[in-house]
């Protein structure tokens, strides 16, 4: 799985760097990003989830974002998701 910041109008290589560090956290935090993402949607779904995955999940998205924007406040309301790869 790829991560990619959605609504975001920041340039592409700030975005793959922000999904980069973004990744990196989950991972250093012992978890796949395919976990992470399920914890996540299964909280929003009000279903059993693995908190620390989802707080990693938040995490990242707070560090692509800082990342991205190189600390400054996002113009827009972008959302980390899982990028949409060819078929």
């Amino acid at each position: 799985m790829k991560l990619w910041l959605f609504d975001c109008n920041a340039p592409a290589a700030d975005i793959e760097a922000g999904c980069r560090a973004a990744a990196a956290l989950i991972e250093k935090r012992g978890f796949t990003l395919q976990q992470a993402y399920d914890a996540v949607m299964k909280r929003s779904n009000r279903e059993r989830f693995e908190r620390r995955a989802a707080q990693a999940w938040d995490n990242a998205e707070d560090e692509a974002l800082r990342v991205t924007y190189h600390g400054e406040e996002p113009p827009d309301e972008p959302v980390l998701g899982p990028a949409e790869e060819p078929e």
